[in-house]
């Protein structure tokens, strides 16, 4: 349990992003493939689900790519954000603690993340 206290002596390179020693590239690195893969994601699902609901071509017109472009910015930030927070917190607190990296940082992560994919939020109005 001593162990729970004790901080992590590392830097964010060391620990989360081991593929580029600057955070500013680790965030683009992660932002490009984020995006990339939520389009794939949620441009297929949402296309299927469109087709299966026999949606009319009004539909496909006005309101399929605003879907899919608000779910995709909700992942993309997502991810974005995690790294974004994670590097944050190890240069605010100088080192990690048992609970920054993941807790730490996924927590205002997600939680901006839903408030881009939130309808009341109002990023790609209706009309």
């Amino acid at each position: 349990m001593a162990a729970l206290s004790k901080s992590i002596p590392h830097s964010c390179y060391e620990i989360g992003h081991t593929w580029h020693p600057r955070c500013s590239a680790a965030i683009l690195h992660i932002t490009q493939g984020a995006l990339a893969e939520s389009l794939r994601i949620y441009g297929t699902l949402y296309l299927i689900a469109a087709i299966l609901r026999k949606r009319k071509l009004d539909y496909y017109l006005h309101k399929l790519l605003p879907e899919i472009l608000q779910s995709t910015s909700f992942l993309t930030a997502n991810g974005s954000l995690y790294i974004i927070c994670f590097c944050i917190l190890r240069k605010l607190l100088g080192k990690f603690y048992f609970w920054s990296p993941g807790f730490g940082a996924a927590l205002p992560a997600s939680y901006m993340a839903i408030l881009i994919e939130r309808k009341s939020s109002h990023l790609f109005p209706d009309g």
